[in-house]
C-alpha cells in the first residue's frame, strides 16, 4: 500500500500544485517516489520487527471449553497480530482519502488510470 498512497499522494500534489502556480512540486521525481516509497516500507518493517522482538510467536494450548485443546500461536489469545494489520490499515484510510480527493483529475492523465 506503500507504493499506491506515494503515486495518489503524487498525483493530487501536482493537480493541486498547478492551481495555485505553475511551479513544479518538490519530490516527484521516479528517485523522490522510491526513497518515501522505501521510507514508508521501512516503517512497517520497523513496526513488525519490534513487535516480533517485544512479543515473540510461541505455540500454547488453548481450552477454549473443557473439552477442547487447541495448539495455537501466542498472539491468536491476545489479538496481538492485530498489531501487524494496523499500519497497513492506516495506509489504506490515507490512500482512500487521497483516491477521494483526486477523483476530479482528468482522466486523459495515465497515472491516474489505476486508482
Amino acid at each position: 500500500y506503500a507504493a499506491l498512497l506515494t503515486k495518489t499522494n503524487r498525483i493530487s500534489r501536482i493537480f493541486n500544485a498547478g492551481k495555485h502556480s505553475a511551479k513544479r512540486p518538490s519530490f516527484i521525481s521516479p528517485r523522490s517516489q522510491l526513497i518515501i516509497c522505501t521510507g514508508l516500507v521501512f516503517i512497517q518493517m520497523l513496526i513488525n520487527g519490534v513487535w516480533i522482538l517485544l512479543s515473540p510467536a510461541r505455540a500454547i494450548h488453548h481450552y477454549p471449553t473443557r473439552e477442547d485443546n487447541f495448539l495455537v500461536c501466542s498472539s491468536y489469545i491476545d489479538a496481538s497480530y492485530m498489531i501487524a494489520f494496523s499500519y497497513p490499515i492506516f495506509l489504506i484510510v490515507v490512500c482512500t482519502v487521497y483516491a477521494v480527493l483526486t477523483r476530479k483529475i482528468p482522466e486523459a492523465f495515465n497515472e491516474s488510470k489505476h486508482i
